[in-house]
Formats: structure tokens, sequence, C-alpha cells
């Protein structure tokens, strides 16, 4: 035990536990998402590809989400978010990888097949340059850089850019969201190089204006297949 966690023991999200931000008793509790589903309908979809008839140029070809967005996970990403605990990310992604490992029903068997197959890079939805320097981190990179090293895949940063300060997408409509982020991302072309499939990262999928709207960016430059990876839906 360090000094620091002696004088400010962390506390359990989901009950008052103390030690970890996650304790043995709520995590024997969480479980995965009970279902993968198209991005672009958002009915089931058993390895989360997108279907045959839901297809488009500039559109997704699959998404995978590995939890619910509620109880401690939703309070985990709002800890980390708002709160600035990024010290709770490791124990987080220590979950997420026991969820990967065990993939019990192999719903991850599409995006394995992409990853081993297809060696694409990793790439964060990025944050409005202020926000991220006054938060100090992009939550997105911090999962996307753990990913990357995971499956020795390259992690691209900055690969995309947010030029635009926007109102937070919690708490608008469908179509207001889709309206806050017109004209806000683009590429960063100082570091663009021969990519030919990316993943593409963020923290919560709720309507998907904001990861739809990034991959059709990486579409129309020539990316050939983007997946979408969420910690949560």
């Amino acid at each position: 035990m360090t000094v620091i966690d002696f004088l400010f023991p962390k506390k359990c999200l989901g009950c008052p536990n103390e030690g970890n931000y996650f304790c043995s008793s709520c995590r024997s509790k969480i479980k995965s998402i009970d279902r993968l589903v198209c991005p672009v309908c958002e009915n089931p979809s058993p390895f989360g590809k997108t279907h045959f008839s839901c297809r488009s140029r500039y559109g997704f070809n699959g998404l995978i989400s590995f939890f619910a967005y509620e109880g401690i996970i939703r309070e985990a990403i709002h800890q980390l978010k708002f709160k600035y605990v990024t010290d709770l990310a490791d124990e987080f992604f220590e979950i997420l990888l026991k969820i990967w490992n065990e993939d019990k029903d192999n719903r991850f068997l599409q995006i394995k097949r992409f990853i081993k197959e297809k060696n694409p890079v990793l790439v964060a939805v990025p944050l409005f340059w202020y926000k991220e320097n006054q938060r100090g981190f992009n939550q997105a990179e911090i999962f996307a850089e753990k990913f990357a090293q995971l499956w020795s895949l390259e992690f691209k940063k900055d690969y995309l850019i947010r030029s635009k300060f926007t109102p937070p997408q919690a708490g608008l409509t469908q179509e207001q969201r889709k309206k806050n982020i017109e004209d806000v991302f683009s590429l960063n072309y100082n570091i663009q190089s021969p990519i030919s499939n990316i993943i593409l990262v963020d923290d919560i999928w709720t309507t998907g204006a904001t990861l739809k709207t990034c991959g059709a960016i990486l579409k129309k430059s020539g990316i050939k297949k983007v997946w979408g990876l969420t910690i949560a839906r």
C-alpha cells in the first residue's frame, strides 16, 4: 500500500468497500452486455457486424461494445471523465480483458478475425484541444492505447482532430446530436500515412452520432474497413 492509498483509500464504485474501485463482490456481478447490435439499425447482430441490408459506402463494418451503460459501469465512466480518476482505468481494463478472453459465446469472433487478418490501426475519437488540455487526458485514448498493446497493433494519436468546441452530447435528442457535431471532425493531414483498416474507439455509444460521423470521415479518406469499439452502450 502506498502512502497515497493509505491517506486516500480507494473506494468501490458500487458499494462502501475500500481498497479497490471494483471490489471482488461487485466485480463478480459485472456482466458483459447482453447482445451486440448492427451499428446502423441497432437490431441484434451475432458478432456486431453491420447487416448486409444496412451496409453503405461510408458506414461502419461492425460495432463492439462491452457493457451496458448502467450501474457501476456508468459510475466508472463518469468518475473517469468528469472526476478525472484516471487510475481506475487499470482496474477497469482488467474487467474488459477478462470478458475479452472468456468470450463464452464467441461474440468477438468477427473482430478477432479482423484484427488477425487486417492488422488494423487503433484511432480514438478526439476531444477538442482545450477540453483535453483542461482535463489532462482523453479517456478514449487511454483505452485505445491499452487495446493496441493487448493486440500488438499500432495506435495513431491525433489521427482525427476536433476543430470546434461543442456542448456535451448528453441530454440532446438524436437530431440535436447530429447537428451538434456537424463540421467538427477532420483528418489530421500532418500525420496521415497509408492505412487500410481502423478500429475507432470511444467510451460510450448512445445514438452513435459521434462515432458514425468520425467513421464516415475515415471511409471518405480511403479507409477500407472501420469497426467501432466502445466500452459501453
